[in-house]
């Protein structure tokens, strides 16, 4: 009589188990951040539809960089010295976190659910941030910081080393990275400062499939000094390698998980380097033509892709530009004015299909 009774609860839970639904996997999806008009485009990664346009705040905002991770993003807003915390499954702005008078932020890198780091170009230091309560602590590091990269339990700052000038922004010598560990805030023990030792005016950086940095060196088109690539070891915390041919204003660099890593420029479009061989495999003239190209994407099927601008001064809206491994073109996607900054995030499978 017991068993006959287990049986028939079993057969009843299994019965109403089986009418709920599993719960969908996390969907990935790419953020693009539009600068012409403080809004942030939500995309599938496999059509050419915007899932959702979200209104960040003001239009005088200027955001410059996102990060993402979950459901929230975290935009740099240059223009007002604030971070917006925007939520993407209820499409709002969560918070506003004001950051120092005269910060810039210009990039930004989640070191955990709650803490983000931010790079403040104009005040020479980075903020550890918690966006769940505000809470706000910096440190200072190097001239104009304009990246971040976080590896081996530190943050690399990219030092641009740079100045406003009677042409815009000029260098004034070698850029550099600090070191920072995020345990303590504070610079790093040992080595925490890496000199680079192209022309200056290091823009971007990320880390490669090989666990290596990689920094774009933008040049200086007043004085005609073309761009440069820069390898870094971030155990050994030096430079181990520095290539040429990707001529003046390369802005942005992007890798995948394999040894290719793409360079982009508002001149060239997108170029390519190999990490394995180390050699420019697209430069300066050979690029995929990407119109005012200032950042790229590449995601774990090795598809890229290309931020087109089309030109930030016109407001013109901009393109997503969607290529193939084999760089043949798949698809584009309308984007708002001005998009300067993009990134993945995985969404849970419930908030993706709301």
């Amino acid at each position: 009589m017991v068993r006959s009774s287990f049986l028939l609860l079993a057969a009843l839970s299994w019965a109403c188990a089986s009418t709920t639904a599993p719960v969908p996997p996390p969907e990935e999806r790419l953020v693009v951040v539009n600068a012409g008009d403080n809004t942030l485009s939500l995309i599938s990664v496999d059509s050419s539809r915007v899932v959702r346009r979200i209104q960040l705040g003001a239009l005088d905002a200027a955001p410059a960089a996102v990060a993402a991770r979950g459901e929230t993003a975290v935009i740099a807003a240059a223009g007002v010295d604030e971070l917006i915390v925007a939520d993407l499954a209820a499409e709002t702005v969560r918070r506003v976190i004001p950051l120092a008078p005269g910060s810039q932020p210009s990039a930004v890198v989640f070191v955990s659910d709650a803490v983000v780091y931010v790079a403040n170009a104009r005040a020479g230091t980075v903020t550890q941030v918690n966006i769940t309560n505000g809470d706000t602590a910096s440190v200072a590091v190097g001239t104009y910081p304009r990246d971040l990269v976080l590896t081996r339990g530190r943050l690399f700052v990219v030092n641009a080393n740079t100045a406003r000038c009677a042409t815009g922004v000029c260098s004034l010598g070698p850029s550099w990275l600090s070191v920072v560990d995020p345990q303590t805030n504070a610079l790093a023990l040992g080595i925490d400062s890496i000199p680079l030792q192209a022309a200056g005016n290091a823009r971007s950086a990320i880390l490669g499939g090989d666990g290596l940095l990689y920094v774009v060196n933008k040049g200086d088109v007043a004085g005609s000094v073309p761009g440069r690539l820069t390898i870094v070891d971030p155990i050994r915390r030096e430079e181990v390698g520095n290539f040429g041919g990707f001529g003046l204003l390369p802005v942005g660099v992007a890798a995948g998980g394999s040894d290719r890593l793409f360079v982009t420029s508002t001149i060239d479009g997108l170029m390519e380097f190999n990490t394995r061989t180390r050699r420019v495999v697209r430069g300066a003239g050979q690029g995929v033509l990407v119109t005012d190209n200032v950042a790229a994407a590449v995601d774990p099927q090795g598809r890229i892709y290309a931020v087109e601008s089309s030109g930030c001064a016109t407001l013109a809206a901009g393109r997503l530009r969607v290529f193939r491994p084999d760089l043949t073109e798949a698809r584009d996607v309308g984007l708002g004015p001005c998009p300067v900054a993009i990134t993945f995030v995985q969404i849970s499978g419930l908030a993706a299909a709301n």
